[in-house]
């Protein structure tokens, strides 16, 4: 799959810049919207079929938020040291690194302070998607099922979650899913906190 996945967005590059006309890529988004809607339906299908699901949450309870919480230490810690390496202030690396794969939001908070980290931002969060999509069977494999959920970071509980289902389970998907929500949720409120910091 992940050959699969590598092939498709080199032929997409390709053909969006030799052949697509723009008037084709203004339907795109509608079709990416329900393709991906019919993944999530489909991945919520098996995780329906797994009878012992939410017994397994209030079982874990409070401790699946850890999963979430790491992931945040560690993009963050990740972004600080990277700051001292780039000729940018930590702060700001920080900030960029706080979107945490959503490349639509991240870049659109950090506009206003500056186009420059915005676009940073951006390419930041599209790579990190992008190889985490890429990497997720791998890490499954060699590391942890649990360890590849961190890898796209938001995007573990959309675009990312087919991903994590077909190289770990269905029960490692819930917790992806819920994850990527509280991760959601934490972006908008990190990324504006960091570069006003800055």
């Amino acid at each position: 799959m992940t050959k699969a996945i590598v092939v498709s967005v080199i032929v997409g590059v390709l053909s969006g810049y030799f052949f697509v006309p723009d008037i084709v890529v203004e339907f795109t988004q509608p079709v990416v919207t329900f393709v991906l809607c019919l993944f999530l339906f489909v991945i919520g299908l098996d995780i329906g079929r797994q009878k012992t699901i939410l017994a397994d949450i209030k079982r874990v309870g409070f401790r699946v938020l850890l999963i979430p919480i790491a992931i945040i230490v560690g993009t963050l810690v990740g972004g600080a040291i990277a700051g001292l390496l780039l000729p940018i202030s930590v702060m700001e690396s920080m900030a960029v690194s706080a979107g945490m794969g959503w490349y639509s939001l991240a870049p659109a908070i950090l506009m206003d302070y500056s186009p420059a980290i915005s676009a940073i931002s951006f390419l930041h969060n599209v790579m990190r998607e992008v190889f985490g999509i890429i990497l997720i069977p791998i890490i499954a494999k060699k590391v942890g099922f649990i360890e590849c959920i961190s890898l796209p970071g938001a995007s573990c509980m959309d675009i990312a979650m087919p991903m994590v289902k077909n190289a770990t389970s269905s029960n490692v998907a819930i917790y992806s899913f819920l994850t990527g929500i509280v991760l959601s949720i934490t972006i908008p409120i990190i990324v504006p906190l960091l570069i006003n910091l800055c």
